[in-house]
């Protein structure tokens, strides 16, 4: 098993987030795991923070590193510059804006991965709001429809849930069958129960730090 950080150096929502958050998914990191984590990153002050725990850095070059970049594109480039056990190796992707997950809950998923028989994992949660009820805007005041229905009865509308990356699993053979948003229609969705922040901005961070102390 490889696990794989993606840590770039610019954030529009929160300036240098990955160095703030850092720490926490770092930290959570079994020791005995240390050689099998790849930082995939264009900032030095990461790159420093990486070796302080003796993962392995994975330099990020421009064209997957700026903001219209894919995550698949980068997880491309990083299992060309991996070496793999074999070619069906699992791939644990840990974004750093979720601090709140814990070493127990990739494990969990792991193994729910293994035992689902699929090619990659993703998370599920929750939604207030069906996208049935959902329309897209138009000009002068109009709305359109994402997709085609005449449901009016909410006991009608199916069973809908928003995708989360808070873990990320595939298998290498398979990367290229998923979609820039690193799932299929083989993809098993992980559900998590619990309420997750993903930090983007100041007053995300405030409530992780608020939690923490």
């Amino acid at each position: 098993m490889k696990i794989i950080i993606p840590a770039r150096k610019g954030s529009k929502g929160l300036p240098f987030k990955n160095r703030k958050l850092f720490k926490y998914t770092a930290d959570d990191i079994p020791i005995t795991m240390y050689d099998s984590v790849y930082v995939a990153t264009d900032d030095h002050e990461i790159a420093k923070l990486a070796e302080s725990y003796d993962f392995n850095i994975l330099p990020r070059p421009r064209k997957v590193s700026n903001d219209t970049a894919s995550t698949k594109a980068l997880m491309e480039y990083a299992l060309e510059n991996i070496e793999l056990d074999n070619k069906d190796e699992t791939i644990v992707m840990l974004y750093l804006t979720y601090p709140e997950r814990s070493w127990s809950e990739v494990e969990d998923a792991v193994a729910e991965f293994a035992r689902s028989g699929s090619d990659s994992l993703l998370c599920r949660k929750e939604i207030k709001t069906s996208p049935f009820l959902v329309l897209k805007e138009e000009k002068k005041g109009r709305g359109s429809q994402l997709f085609y229905h005449d449901l009016y009865r909410r006991q009608d509308y199916p069973k809908c849930f928003e995708i989360s990356h808070y873990i990320s699993i595939f298998r290498a053979s398979s990367l290229h069958e998923l979609n820039n948003n690193m799932y299929n229609s083989n993809t098993f969705f992980l559900k998590i129960e619990k309420d997750i922040i993903d930090v983007d901005t100041k007053k995300d961070l405030k409530r992780i730090n608020g939690k923490r102390n």
